[in-house]
């Protein structure tokens, strides 16, 4: 500072201005620190260069020495503190960049060019110092530097690869894992193959928010992961003991008679066309103003309980089996209810679908004794030549029956009356099931209880209480990499998960959702996540490996109703009691940072079921509507007319298939598209 007089006689403070001529030295800077700086800001100007922030610039040296050499460690490894959010957010960007399943790592080259790039620009644009810097000898402003401590190399880690561990935080929840890098390897651990998996979803479904291309799934893309089921590691059509199904055949007049369907004609408008439908009739989409979709609707002519696609790329069609109940307009009817055992006729639908021309007709139709039926599922170890499959259901007689479906050359009417295998037990019903090997299921009961039966014995292996109420689902969580989980879900509310080897030392409780919960929940293998509902319209998904760690996924305007996964990708279908259905990318939920879910992961309203009451005429909206994500639960639950519920929906997991997806109302409306078409 100079001082000068004034006009007055006085003096006053002027500033000394200085050119760039002044300018005659420069301030070294370190390689290391250069290439810290490039990551950091991504880009060097010319006219101004910012000092990086300390701890910023020690991580991206640490992030950068790691990716060059693994043993690399930073000296301030156990630091918790950061000073503000800017720096918490680089952080981020640079240990997501570090993944070490190889998605994204800097190399040497990249760090080379970012160190010789700054020194150039630092060295055409010079530093400013201040006479006070310069008389204290360039010492840099802020707070004392913290002293390094020396890396002791005579202690091995446990987990020399973990970066969590070195940094010694207590993990309570999900929001503790701010950074990308720390929240996979705590939901998921260090096990290279099962990162690489992932690595492979992250790379293939990432970049499609809400489709993906066919060849992906095939098993000769590059991209494609098997995640086999329990049910389907061993053939087992030679090792399972199967009971001669009686059965006979009937004509149409004689199954009007003996189940009768509603063959009224439904008013229906999709879209701009109005139209009517008829049961066992089909109506291919219009075209729609959002575009050309690949589909059509169906009527059932009866209550769709439950559906299920057949998992055989052998073949030349689609298999779609649909459980249909003739109790359509009495929701509140006696022979629908859950508890207790009941006993009445129903039916199941075998369709196949001619994936090119949409052509769908009745395959096959089962009358059996054995009440409504849900939790469909096909055996995919059961390989009969002679057989179409083995189809399993939980029937509402309290047992679990397994039925072969034979191979016909034209629609047979069967009247069952046993079937090929039934696993039960006396005055206990069981109330959902599955698989947890190709030849053993697990059960819940009505009672709160679980047990594990070998399939043809009624003895259980082991029959334990989880629950106080009404088992109203059970998954089994498998990976190839850790033993299997069961989770289990009760009306009451509460989801437990546990360990079937040891379930008194392992199990534990997720606490209870609001409400009850009447939803049964379900598993996808390609992110390892158990997906399910908190009793009201959200949507949230964990994994087992970390089940403190629940992920919030989407919110429906009313009551979620059905979910449904696949094996061969990480889309997962929701609809609601409001007749919506929503698809949503867990792959952009699970595989990224906190801090990034508002912009990265967003949730697609495919279509949405409406009533008009005074004309009595249903309606299917096809217009797409994109949602923000959002972590506020809101309970939103609104009464709509029962018809426009969404009871079941199911994806095709063959390869050929794997587009292909079904759902249904309650007013018995079957709805089949390919995704993306």
């Amino acid at each position: 500072m100079a001082r000068v007089k004034d006009s007055n006689g006085g003096k006053k403070a002027v500033k000394k201005v200085r050119t760039l001529d002044s300018f005659k030295t420069v301030t070294p800077v370190s390689p290391e620190e250069s290439a810290a700086a490039l990551a950091v800001l991504n880009s060097a100007t010319l006219t101004k260069t910012s000092r990086p922030k300390r701890n910023a610039s020690k991580r991206a040296s640490k992030s950068i020495g790691e990716s060059i050499d693994p043993t690399v460690e930073s000296a301030d490894e156990g630091e918790e503190f950061v000073p503000d959010g800017e720096e918490a957010d680089d952080v981020d960007d640079v240990e997501t960049g570090n993944y070490e399943s190889g998605v994204e790592d800097l190399t040497e080259q990249n760090a080379l060019e970012a160190t010789q790039d700054l020194e150039k620009a630092q060295t055409s644009a010079p530093k400013k110092r201040t006479a006070k810097r310069a008389a204290s000898g360039g010492a840099k402003r802020g707070r004392k530097p913290k002293k390094s401590t020396p890396v002791q190399t005579d202690i091995q880690s446990p987990t020399p690869t973990s970066k969590l561990d070195n940094k010694r935080r207590v993990i309570r929840a999900l929001k503790d894992l701010t950074s990308a890098r720390d929240k996979i390897e705590r939901i998921y651990g260090l096990n290279t193959q099962k990162l690489l998996g992932l690595a492979k979803v992250k790379e293939c479904f990432e970049t499609g928010s809400f489709d993906f291309d066919i060849e992906t799934i095939q098993p000769h893309s590059k991209y494609y992961v098997d995640f086999s089921s329990p049910c389907s590691q061993k053939d087992v059509t030679q090792c399972l003991t199967l009971v001669t199904s009686d059965y006979r055949v009937i004509n149409e007049s004689e199954m009007r008679q003996l189940f009768p369907l509603n063959e009224a004609e439904v008013p229906l408008q999709i879209s701009e066309l109005d139209t009517h439908i008829k049961a066992n009739q089909s109506i291919e989409f219009p075209v729609f103003p959002c575009g050309k979709r690949k589909g059509f609707v169906f009527s059932t002519g009866g209550l769709v309980t439950d559906i299920a696609w057949l998992p055989r790329d052998d073949l030349d069609h689609l298999y779609l089996a649909v459980s249909v109940s003739n109790k359509i307009d009495e929701p509140v009817h006696e022979d629908l209810r859950c508890w207790g055992e009941q006993k009445h006729t129903s039916c199941i639908k075998i369709f196949a679908l001619d994936p090119k021309t949409l052509v769908f007709e009745t395959y096959q139709t089962i009358i059996h004794p054995f009440g409504e039926t849900w939790n469909l599922k096909w055996h995919s170890g059961f390989k009969d030549e002679n057989s179409l499959g083995l189809l399993a259901a939980c029937c509402q007689d309290g047992s679990v029956k397994f039925m072969k479906i034979d191979r016909t050359t034209e629609n047979e009417i069967k009247v069952y009356e046993n079937a090929s295998i039934s696993v039960a037990l006396s005055q206990t019903p069981i109330s959902c099931f599955d698989f947890t090997s190709s030849q053993t299921i697990v059960c819940g009961f009505q009672n709160g209880y679980v047990a594990e039966f070998e399939l043809g014995s009624n003895v259980p292996s082991y029959y334990r209480q989880v629950h106080d109420s009404y088992v109203i689902s059970i998954v089994t969580a498998y990976s190839g990499f850790e033993d299997k989980v069961i989770t289990t879900t009760s009306v009451d509310g509460f989801i437990c998960v546990y360990n079937p080897l040891s379930i008194q030392t392992t199990k534990c409780s997720l606490g209870r959702v609001r409400g009850g919960n009447s939803t049964i929940a379900s598993y996808c293998p390609p992110v390892y996540g158990v997906v399910h509902t908190d009793g009201v319209n959200s949507i949230k998904a964990f994994t087992p490996k970390a089940a403190f760690a629940s992920h919030q996924i989407c919110q429906h305007e009313n009551t979620v109703s059905a979910l449904a996964t696949s094996k061969l990708h990480p889309f997962l279908l929701s609809g609601s009691a409001d007749g919506t259905l929503i698809i949503n990318n867990l792959a952009r939920r699970f595989l990224t940072g906190i801090k990034n879910n508002a912009s990265v992961h967003k949730f697609l309203k495919l279509w949405e079921w409406n009533y008009n009451i005074e004309e009595k005429k249903y309606r299917l909206d096809p217009n797409y509507e994109v949602f923000n994500f959002s972590v506020n639960e809101v309970s939103k639950a609104r009464v709509n007319p029962h018809g426009v519920n969404i009871s079941s929906v199911k994806w095709n997991e063959t390869c050929k298939g794997g587009k292909f997806y079904a759902f249904a109302n309650n007013a018995g409306l079957l709805v089949i598209e390919e995704l993306g078409s």
